[in-house]
């Protein structure tokens, strides 16, 4: 077995198990919130998924950027790779988002929300940038294209954080670590478990992005045969 292989499968592993300590923390361990209950456990799942989200974009940006001065196919694998499994996270968070709102703001969405649409049109202009793709035939011409538009997505996600400080709605909450009122993670376990979620997500974030990455890798090796 090949070192890049022995790393993959031990970052996996401990990607895996980071997971399932910050599950049993955040679900059993960690304290219910004193204001929203146990409903509240589901921020230590949707933060770190909007982290991971952000951060797919923005390796996604850097990549193309790289593709677009140099032209090399391989700086788009891993643009390409970056997107699709920040996608998939994205689409998570829209899940888990509602899953939390309904019980405490009474809606499941709330479309006058600046905060709420800015977040769905950033993960809608992802659905653009691979629907766009996958009608492009030309490998280069589909690179040129998805580039561009990876950039200025990614401009709007900036956008989303900034958002977080911009608008202040009631249908989401702002930042919630401490607050002044004494709610928030004030228990040392309640930390702990959302520290502990943003370290496991981190990992299983890189065990799928190099899945991806290998996917991506293959399939254009063999498009490249096939032509």
């Amino acid at each position: 077995m090949k070192r890049k292989d022995i790393a993959f499968y031990t970052l996996t592993l401990a990607a895996l198990f980071v997971c399932a300590r910050a599950a049993w923390l955040a679900l059993i361990g960690a304290p219910a919130d004193s204001v929203q209950g146990n409903i509240q456990r589901v921020f230590y799942f949707h933060v770190p998924l909007v982290w991971v989200s952000f951060i797919s974009f923005v390796g996604g940006a850097v990549m193309s950027i790289r593709y677009l001065k140099s032209r090399e196919l391989a700086h788009d694998v891993w643009a390409l790779a970056f997107i699709k499994t920040g996608w998939t996270f994205t689409s998570t968070v829209l899940v888990t988002g509602p899953l939390w709102a309904k019980p405490v703001w009474g809606v499941l969405w709330n479309w006058g929300d600046e905060r709420l649409v800015s977040f769905f049109v950033m993960w809608m202009m992802y659905n653009g940038y691979l629907l766009l793709r996958s009608t492009i035939a030309d490998r280069d011409k589909a690179a040129r294209v998805g580039a561009v538009l990876a950039v200025l997505a990614v401009m709007n996600a900036v956008l989303v954080v900034a958002a977080i400080y911009i608008w202040k709605t009631a249908s989401h909450p702002g930042p919630v670590l401490v607050r002044k009122e004494g709610t928030g993670l004030v228990d040392p376990l309640m930390r702990q478990a959302f520290l502990t979620s943003f370290m496991g997500f981190t990992l299983l974030f890189l065990s799928l992005l190099i899945a991806r990455h290998r996917v991506e890798k293959n399939k254009a090796v063999f498009d490249e045969i096939s032509h």
